[in-house]
């Protein structure tokens, strides 16, 4: 009897849940906040690698627009730290013909970090940007548009489970458990590349303005290190760095805030206005030290951005 009742009950709390899911409004991936040295050269890089657009934001802020969210720049007097060892990995545009974008940007003095790459059929590729920012350009996307956020994780399923639940992400179908550790000496077939997603534990969540937040565990010896640098060690805050935070935006951030407090969400600070931009906003920590700012606007193009 208790365990019909224990299981009803459960059924109810699983009910409302996913109830409480379906009312929370879907955010928008609002903007890639970089520590830059020389802001106007950064926006002109975006402007001639990236087709972004140069926009005053609000009126107040030099900024890029790219397709539906932005880059905010904050000038800083020296190189932030870009080493990748912070939960955030790169960003990341589509692309549509590799081997010809790679030479085209060559052309044009792009800084590459690595090559022009295969996997299966597409391409990738990943440059520097002018403060160290690592950009990837994926033609798995078929498009010249911005397309993704990296991130790296300690715990790709906790990870996920923290942006579905406290920011309202559009969840994976299913995200597989944790696999098994790659054996020792392994190396992944040039012949057959995917072959180490035997060992890569990932995931996937998309904004309400379809840019992709890819979660990837860190490359280690935990499970495979799958990149040609040494494993990642203990994962740094992101604040203060090439790439400072992420920041997802509502109509309204009030119910965000008490949602996020509820979860026990850490609040690295409070609901303020931002005057050198010209929103409220406020700050939290996610998964992995990741630093990530709620903004309070409307989205592109019903929102007031120019």
């Amino acid at each position: 009897m208790h365990r019909i009742t224990y299981l009803a009950l459960a059924g109810l709390v699983a009910v409302a849940t996913a109830a409480r899911a379906e009312d929370m409004e879907k955010p928008r991936f609002h903007h890639t906040h970089i520590n830059a040295v020389d802001p106007a050269k950064s926006i002109e890089y975006y402007k001639t690698m990236f087709s972004a657009a140069k926009v005053k934001y609000r009126g107040i802020s030099d900024a890029v627009l790219v397709d539906r969210s932005f880059i905010l720049f904050n000038k800083v007097a020296a190189p932030a730290p870009w080493k990748l060892e912070s939960g955030i990995y790169h960003i990341g545009w589509g692309g549509v013909d590799g081997p010809s974008e790679f030479e085209w940007r060559s052309k044009n003095g792009m800084e590459w970090q690595t090559g022009l790459s295969t996997l299966g059929t597409n391409y990738y590729m990943y440059a520097f940007g002018p403060d160290k920012e690592v950009v990837e350009v994926w033609t798995g996307f078929q498009h010249e548009r911005f397309g993704h956020v990296h991130l790296f994780s300690d715990d790709v399923g906790a990870a996920t489970q923290w942006y579905v639940q406290n920011l309202g992400v559009t969840a994976p179908g299913r995200v597989s458990p944790k696999p098994p550790k790659a054996p020792d000496g392994f190396k992944s077939d040039p012949k057959n590349p995917t072959d180490i997603f035997r060992f890569l534990w990932t995931s996937q969540v998309s904004t309400d303005n379809d840019v992709a937040i890819n979660i990837f565990a860190k490359p280690s010896l935990d499970t495979v290190n799958w990149w040609a640098d040494e494993p990642v060690g203990d994962l740094v805050a992101s604040d203060g760095r090439s790439i400072d935070h992420l920041a997802f935006s509502y109509r309204k951030i009030e119910p965000v805030f008490e949602r996020m407090k509820a979860n026990g969400v850490k609040i690295e600070d409070e609901i303020k206005l931002r005057p050198e931009f010209g929103f409220k906003s406020f700050f939290v920590r996610g998964p992995d030290k990741v630093l990530i700012e709620i903004v309070e606007e409307k989205p592109v193009p019903e929102g007031i951005w120019e």
